[in-house]
């Protein structure tokens, strides 16, 4: 069964075409390669377009932020994202079916905690006699 297979998936000799078929019947010609031409330089113009675009965005977007004020905020940077009551719910619902409910935080009990540290005093250095 291997020995029939050829290496390259190919299997033999190339057939022969069929009579009144010729091989510049069946390739795409200069046309296929003038389409393909045409489709690479058009993806190309838009893809240069797009970028000039993006970059023109961010920088109003960077003079506008420095005239109001505020920080520059660019696509793609990572911000704090703001959630609602009813997101931070069933953020919680969906945590605690997958992994079960969340372990009690310890209450603060002021009489067990340690102490606090009163810093030292450094504007009147001990004398040394």
């Amino acid at each position: 069964m291997l020995a029939s297979v050829a290496i390259g998936g190919g299997g033999g000799d190339a057939p022969e075409l069929r009579p009144g078929l010729e091989e510049g019947d069946i390739t795409p010609g200069i046309e296929g390669f003038l389409f393909t031409a045409l489709v690479v330089v058009l993806l190309i113009i838009v893809v240069r377009d797009l970028a000039k675009r993006m970059r023109r965005m961010k920088y109003r977007a960077q003079v506008e932020d420095e005239f109001a004020g505020t920080e520059p905020e660019f696509p793609g940077e990572v911000t704090e994202a703001e959630i609602s009551a009813a997101q931070q719910r069933s953020r919680s619902a969906a945590a605690e079916a997958r992994f079960g409910p969340a372990p009690a935080k310890p209450a603060a009990n002021p009489s067990s905690a340690e102490p606090e540290i009163e810093p030292e005093n450094h504007t009147n250095p001990p004398t040394s006699r």
